[in-house]
């Protein structure tokens, strides 16, 4: 079984370049699945069903894992590596179709606390416009970059690590859309963006900016910097730094081992995408769970089928 996986490692690492942290996680999530696995008389992956995916979503929260390190790190990691498998013929049959991820889902919220459940009903910490606009004004050194760079995830909704991989031939500048590649779930969607608000930045971006740096004329990445490629941990500073300038930087909070983390990091980003569609442009949740690029068995897979991506370029353009 860890043979297999380890292709998937290496496709991760090889073909997609994925972050250092997300290629730790994705290995560490896989070796416990894979001692699980082989703990319960599971020899290799043909022998991998709905059943072992459940059975291991059930050991994770008898183990006391927390709800998110169980849906967002184990879950995901092993989903991704088995639609791998299927997808290269390393797999006879495409277990995650049969996973139903909303009864994972309800089977992991048993290892949530008290508070944890409570503050499932309350809206994520996010930004208006205006103030996604105020930190970009504030974006430090190089200014051109950082202020495009925190404008686009805004208009589309991408995570950093998403961000981190765009690269010139994925821009549409007519359309206007780009096909994003999502080291988390391993799959490619198209996201669209107002051109009057990002392409002038984007254009002056690609035509100058980007050509001040030595990487430009051997990588197609969108973000370049001194050191190579934007990498997903600058794209966190970047944000959080500009968030702090802009006196935007909403509280840290105590995670369960009793660090602290700010909520102005690059994600608040994807939440502010989503309140302002929902709450000023009345967008659906189906289009705006596409956008983002959530999966799910029900609601959303049903509406995956019937969309286009000429149809949510439309809609988010």
């Amino acid at each position: 079984m860890w043979t297999e996986f380890q292709e998937y490692l290496t496709y991760l690492e090889v073909d997609k370049a994925v972050a250092k942290r997300t290629l730790q996680s994705r290995r560490r999530s896989l070796e416990d699945f894979s001692s699980f696995c082989e703990a319960n008389g599971v020899g290799g992956v043909s022998e991998v069903n709905r059943r072992t995916v459940s059975k291991y979503i059930d050991y994770l929260v008898a183990e006391g894992f927390a709800y998110s390190t169980i849906m967002q790190e184990r879950f995901l990691s092993v989903g991704a590596a088995l639609r791998f498998l299927y997808r290269e013929r390393l797999m006879e049959e495409s277990v995650m179709e049969r996973v139903d991820k909303d009864a994972m889902k309800k089977k992991a919220r048993e290892a949530m606390s008290a508070q944890e459940k409570k503050n499932e009903n309350e809206p994520p910490a996010h930004l208006s416009k205006e103030e996604v606009y105020e930190v970009a004004e504030n974006a430090g050194s190089p200014s051109d970059r950082n202020s495009l760079l925190v404008k686009l995830m805004f208009w589309t909704g991408i995570r950093a690590s998403e961000a981190q991989l765009i690269e010139i031939d994925d821009i549409d500048l007519e359309a206007p859309s780009i096909s994003v590649y999502s080291p988390k779930t391993d799959t490619t969607r198209t996201v669209a963006y107002p051109a009057p608000e990002i392409n002038p930045e984007l254009r002056d971006w690609i035509r100058n900016g980007r050509l001040r740096y030595k990487d430009a004329d051997t990588s197609d990445r969108l973000f370049l910097g001194t050191k190579g490629p934007i990498t997903e941990h600058r794209i966190n500073e970047v944000v959080r730094d500009a968030a702090d300038a802009a006196g935007h930087q909403k509280e840290e909070r105590t995670t369960k081992d009793g660090n602290t983390r700010s909520e102005s990091t690059a994600h608040i980003l994807r939440h502010s995408h989503a309140m302002h569609y929902l709450n000023e442009r009345g967008k659906s949740m189906e289009d705006i769970s596409q956008h983002l690029g959530h999966s799910s068995l029900s609601t959303t897979e049903k509406f995956y089928a019937q969309t286009t991506d000429e149809r949510l370029i439309d809609e988010f353009s």
